[in-house]
């Protein structure tokens, strides 16, 4: 499966349009500097209404999140009826759709305090919950069914820290981030539970698409992997930028193959032995 185009929109009842910044992380400074409410449509419908607090990623321009939204509601994730964890949640709205496709529970948590009000969302069940931590460092072992995470890709040196209570943390990560996220899942989920991750591999550094393998196989049944979507940044992002300004900007940026990367959403299961 390649990656086409998901049939999902966030329409601000805030603000006209994302500011067409060519700095990544201003133009994401920026769109986190106030609260805002967000409907998300889905194949034309509205599906729900969700905040994203001041200081937390905003996703309505995220490739990647519409991607995650898109499978899950699409069902090609199956959530019934299995306890789901948000892993960088942000605004919550993996979750929240997982929610409406009826899992039976979901955690939402993330490292940036600022998600606080999630659980007054409407959706929000009491058989639900929301945590603030460090990847999954306090979530109970063989505890889940599926995790869902959409880690950063920007990686920062180890002398650069990241601001985890600002937007930072919903762009920006460590260099070990990946590594953390698979060791933690591998130990919450139950066997046979499902992790479902993005990764981008730079093209100039394919080998860490391996290590990363290498990484999981402790844990994971590599052999039950699954490509849910994948395709070359690049072609990837040029595809959904509806300006012709944001295409022009993008490839001044990208400056060529040398800075291009391999996009997996990738589906891994716990071995059951």
């Amino acid at each position: 499966m390649a990656w086409s185009k998901p049939p999902v929109s966030m329409i601000s009842r805030n603000q006209d349009h994302a500011p067409v910044l060519s700095d990544y992380v201003q133009k994401h400074k920026v769109m986190s500097s106030k609260t805002v409410v967000l409907d998300l449509l889905w194949r034309g419908k509205k599906q729900f209404a969700f905040t994203v607090n001041e200081h937390v990623f905003n996703p309505i321009g995220s490739i990647v999140g519409h991607k995650l939204v898109d499978l899950v509601l699409s069902e090609t994730i199956d959530v019934a009826g299995k306890s789901v964890v948000d892993l960088g949640c942000g605004s919550g709205v993996i979750g929240l759709c997982a929610i409406t496709r009826k899992a039976k529970k979901v955690l939402f948590t993330d490292i940036n305090s600022h998600i606080d009000g999630i659980q007054r969302h409407p959706l929000y069940r009491k058989c639900d919950e929301w945590q603030v931590q460090d990847v999954l460092a306090k979530v109970p072992d063989t505890s889940y069914d599926l995790v869902l995470v959409l880690p950063p890709w920007m990686v920062v040196q180890e002398d650069r820290q990241i601001a985890s209570d600002t937007f930072e943390s919903g762009i920006m990560r460590p260099a070990n981030l990946y590594m953390k996220i698979l060791a933690d899942s591998g130990r919450v989920l139950k066997p046979g539970g499902q992790l479902v991750i993005w990764l981008r591999t730079p093209l100039a550094a394919f080998d860490s698409f391996l290590d990363c393998l290498a990484a999981a196989a402790p844990q994971f049944d590599l052999a039950s992997a699954a490509l849910l979507a994948h395709g070359i940044e690049s072609s990837i992002c040029l595809d959904h930028e509806p300006s012709l300004m944001g295409r022009w900007l993008y490839k001044l940026q990208k400056g060529g193959v040398a800075n291009d990367g391999l996009w997996t959403m990738l589906s891994l299961t716990k071995a059951k032995g």
